[in-house]
């Protein structure tokens, strides 16, 4: 017979959580808080914050008073930011400033960085001397650095330190480490000199010094870089932690695996969300209020439309040819659609190569070619649907002309020039925001689109000026 497992916790799918949703609720009204905080007491931390951010928020407030104590904080760190701020006005200033100071002193600096500064300040009066220094040293970075992502709490040793002794100082304090995974190695000054991983130092001998397991090799993060320098170096050396040091070497603290995810979620979420054409949301789609949600996406989008008054000037330009070839006109949304598809895709690739680091400035030549080859396969195989098109709507009322032939192959070749210069447009344009420091994620799909579509217009109606002159023109 098979026994339960004790303590056994499951993760709880999103759809779950809304199910539970009424249950939880019920126990509320009942006042049956003992039941709810059992109920409550099994679930992860991340799927209990799912389930009080589905509560109203009376019912939020209570069902998170309820949480045992060494739980609360980090359910309360895996909040979204606005339920954040309603719990920490309804706990009162007092049980808040418990709270943040439970939390991951990261965590405790990010959420006291949304606050309002004179509540964050209230708040971090009331924390211990030692954790008001630590808050307020990461609060002294740059908002996107990788100052911002430290932790102190980490196992540091010495290079004379025996195995035995280093093992007696990481049980003793590895407890209250983020990670005991690598040990660091700090001289006098408190300057990093070496990382060791706890395997090695596990099977050394108990005699043997630290200073013989050290290669004097190391991989660290200054406190001052972008966070996103994080995210690569981790990802590129498969670390689950990495120290972090001052401009003087200096240890200050170490950035792991889980904090780095985050912000790697976070910026592939802001890279898609400026590809799509908006300012990037600072809340989640479902909390951020429809004046944000206006004022990032209203911007990017008159842009774009007053953009199309160049498309409209084209237009004109050619009207001459057009009252003269009115047939002309039926093939640019397909004309304008080639190039803008394809200046999409080379751009969204381009995009995503510089974000993690396939491809620098000084690769411009390869990348050219590489497009340029490309396009001249692409623009072949469209402009022979294209001419496919033509001739099979010939057969057809829509396109009545007894020209046929030079027009399908004005729409084969204009397509074919036009997808070239969609893929040249697309892979170069993101080369260019990021030499000049810019980010790439700018050149967005709409963007570039609008401007396939002033220059794609361009150069259908220049080929078929000189290509149907005399016939159609």
């Amino acid at each position: 017979m098979q026994r339960p497992l004790s303590g056994l916790r499951l993760p709880v799918p999103t759809s779950f959580t809304q199910l539970l949703e009424p249950e939880m609720q019920r126990l509320i009204d009942e006042q049956s808080f003992r039941e709810l905080r059992d109920a409550l007491s099994v679930m992860e931390a991340a799927d209990i914050a799912d389930m009080i951010e589905t509560l109203p928020p009376e019912s939020a407030v209570v069902a998170f008073r309820v949480l045992p104590r060494e739980i609360s904080a980090t359910v309360f760190a895996e909040l979204e930011q606005p339920v954040q701020e309603s719990l920490l006005e309804e706990l009162g200033t007092e049980r808040s400033s418990r709270l943040i100071e439970a939390m991951e002193p990261d965590d405790r600096a990010a959420l006291l960085d949304e606050l309002p500064v004179e509540v964050a300040t209230r708040l971090i009066q009331r924390f211990s001397p030692t954790n008001r220094m630590v808050t307020r040293a990461i609060l002294g970075y740059p908002a996107e650095s990788v100052g911002r992502l430290i932790t102190p709490d980490y196992v540091r040793v010495r290079s004379d330190w025996s195995i035995e002794k280093a093992l007696e100082h990481i049980r003793r304090y590895g407890r209250n480490a983020e990670t005991v995974d690598w040990v660091f190695v700090i001289d006098h000054e408190g300057k990093l000199i070496d990382d060791i991983h706890i395997r090695d130092i596990l099977l050394a001998d108990p005699g043997t010094p630290i200073g013989a397991l050290m290669d004097d090799e190391y991989i660290a993060l200054f406190a001052a870089d972008d966070r996103e320098e994080a995210v690569r170096v981790m990802n590129r050396y498969d670390r689950t932690a990495l120290p972090v040091v001052d401009s003087l070497g200096l240890l200050v603290g170490i950035v792991t695996a889980d904090d780095v995810a985050d912000v790697a979620e976070e910026e592939f979420t802001e890279d898609v969300q400026k590809l799509g054409g908006m300012e990037a949301l600072d809340a989640p789609y479902m909390t951020s209020p429809v004046l944000s949600m206006f004022k990032k996406r209203g911007g990017w989008l008159a842009g774009l439309f007053l953009m199309q008054v160049f498309t409209i000037s084209i237009m004109g330009f050619f009207d001459e040819q057009l009252s003269k070839a009115v047939v002309l006109a039926l093939f640019v949304p397909m004309i304008i659609a080639s190039g803008g598809n394809t200046g999409t895709q080379a751009a969204s690739l381009l995009v995503r190569a510089i974000a993690v680091e396939e491809v620098t400035l000084k690769s411009w030549w390869s990348i050219m070619r590489k497009e340029i080859l490309t396009g001249i396969c692409l623009g072949i195989t469209l402009a022979l649907l294209g001419m496919g098109v033509v001739w099979i709507l010939s057969a057809t009322p829509m396109v009545d002309t007894p020209h046929m032939w030079p027009l399908a192959f004005t729409v084969g070749f204009a397509v074919f020039m036009i997808v070239i210069w969609g893929s040249l447009i697309g892979s170069m344009f993101p080369l260019l925001l990021d030499r000049v420091g810019l980010d790439p994620a700018a050149s967005s799909s709409p963007l570039v689109a609008t401007l396939m579509d002033v220059s794609g217009l361009t150069i259908y109606f220049v080929v078929a000026m000189v290509l149907l002159r005399g016939t159609m023109l």
